[in-house]
């Protein structure tokens, strides 16, 4: 499988020009909105060309986007942002192919049915129970994103499309890789010219944060920076794939054909090598660099899942120690980047304790961020009992006395009222309820297995997109990921895949 084809070099060069606007926009409101049409009116044209642009299109920015707002267009005191405004284009012109063909049939896994049926439910109850329509509106509008698999199944029909998305998604992680040290670069160095918009245009346009550790250390922090640990799996699978096999056999698409796949890592391409050992080592970098102690449960519990991947699969001892080697020296690499990028002589950079940067992360359970977790989580329990099987419905609040010197810092007595939670699950549970969320469960176990049943047979990119799943579900407990589009599109894309690669 070639991911560096053309669909690659278009998204990368697509995606970094946005990224320059979005940010010359922070400065000209005025190019804000002009950009934000500009860019509906082009993929609008696209889409009625054909949807599959369209879809393209929403899926990279889902890639780099974080919370979709790169662009935006305040209507009422309400921002637009241009995730959801894309996703209005492509849903728009499928079902308008759908009414022309007067065709209105689905055909979709059961489980997807069951699940729309909870979200349905958790929208109605919300309203039913009086919480607040703003609350309710906003909870519910990130699971909406699960509309997208109607125009996704209509159209990813072939191996070579699928090949296109995961291009998209390699430009995009390439991105994300290059800005994360860009930044961490300009920061560290105390570069006071360009400091203050970046930081600003990442705040306002919710693309990220950036924060100083007690350290003297930046943490870099995007949301977006998940792809980067599903791409740190999916690129450390095509490695393991040059270890076990350089040419594994190709699955039949669905419907009989046979896509042949030619994997970078077999025969004389030495150049894919090169470019997914500096995925990885990029991805690795980037993941230290966030400081989210989520994505490094996600990571651990990634590479525990690989673990168990590689015995199963019954690869020799001799071949399981090569691989942890390889992984040991992209840890020492991906930590040599950190510090050389963030005390690279010219210009003279900041002091940095590198001896408690990580530790002190790991250990500090009395920071700002994990105080205000363990504060929510009786208030958060007690409010699920009260509705454990159906939910309390989308909107529901909690309120609870929050010790994060951020909260007390906007109210003095520290007394918070919220209607999302970084406890991911728990977040489900209280919204749609345990049966709700044990059918979600359910859906994504049926993708596991399926993903599985085919990658155990010798496709291991497969493999490195479940490795990725298993990745998104550990980060999930502390960080709401299935809730969002950002979880949801990838569960959406797995499905996909290992629906079509059969």
């Amino acid at each position: 499988m070639n991911l560096f084809g053309k669909y690659f070099k278009t998204s990368l060069l697509f995606i970094s020009f946005a990224l320059i606007l979005s940010f010359i926009a922070y400065f000209f409101p005025l190019f804000n909105k002009v950009a934000f049409f500009v860019i509906l009116g082009l993929t609008l044209i696209l889409t009625l060309e054909k949807l599959e642009y369209g879809l393209y299109i929403l899926l990279a920015e889902l890639f780099i986007g974080s919370k979709g707002y790169l662009f935006y267009f305040d209507l009422g005191g309400t921002s637009v942002s241009l995730r959801i405004a894309l996703f209005l284009i492509v849903m728009g012109v499928w079902f308008y192919n759908r009414l022309k063909i007067k065709d209105l049939r689905f055909k979709l896994d059961k489980w997807y049915w069951i699940l729309f049926a909870f979200i349905a439910w958790g929208f109605v109850w919300g309203l039913i129970r009086g919480n607040t329509f703003q609350n309710l509106f906003f909870d519910f509008n990130g699971w909406l994103y699960f509309g997208i698999i109607f125009p996704l199944v209509d159209v990813i029909k072939s191996g070579e499309q699928i090949e296109n998305v995961l291009q998209i998604f390699t430009a995009a992680v390439t991105v994300i890789i290059i800005k994360t040290f860009f930044f961490l670069y300009i920061f560290s160095h105390g570069l006071e010219v360009p400091i203050f918009p970046i930081y600003h245009w990442l705040r306002q346009f919710l693309i990220g944060e950036i924060t100083l550790m007690p350290s003297g250390f930046y943490r870099i922090f995007f949301q977006s920076q998940i792809y980067l640990l599903i791409g740190f799996f999916i690129f450390s699978a095509l490695l393991i794939w040059r270890q076990k096999s350089p040419s594994p056999p190709s699955p039949p698409i669905e419907g009989g054909e046979t896509k042949k796949y030619s994997p970078p890592l077999a025969g004389g391409a030495r150049g894919g090598v090169i470019n997914y050992w500096l995925l990885a080592i990029g991805s690795l970098t980037s993941i230290l660099v966030s400081f989210s102690r989520s994505f490094w449960i996600g990571l651990a519990f990634g590479l525990l899942t690989l673990l168990i991947f590689l015995v199963v699969l019954k690869f020799s001892f001799k071949k399981i120690i090569k691989i942890g080697l390889c992984g040991i020296a992209i840890l020492v690499i991906s930590l040599g980047a950190v510090f050389a990028t963030a005390q690279f002589p010219f210009p003279e950079p900041g002091k940095i304790s590198f001896a408690s940067m990580f530790s002190d992360r790991l250990t500090d359970l009395d920071e700002a961020a994990v105080r205000s977790r363990w504060d929510l989580l009786p208030p958060l329990g007690r409010a699920i009992v009260k509705h454990p099987i159906v939910g309390s419905g989308f909107g529901a609040t909690v309120t609870y006395k929050s010790s994060d010197p951020r909260a007390i810092q906007v109210n003095p007595g520290g007394i918070f009222t919220t209607y999302a939670f970084e406890w991911g699950f728990l977040d489900i549970m209280l919204k749609i309820g345990l049966a709700g969320l044990i059918v979600y469960l359910l859906l994504i176990g049926k993708i596991w297995r399926s993903g599985w049943l085919l990658g155990h047979s010798g496709e291991f990119i497969l493999l490195g997109l479940l490795l990725g799943l298993a990745a998104l579900l550990a980060t999930n407990f502390f960080s709401p990921y299935l809730n969002h589009p950002l979880g949801i599109g990838y569960i959406m894309l797995c499905g996909l895949i290992f629906e079509k690669i059969r």
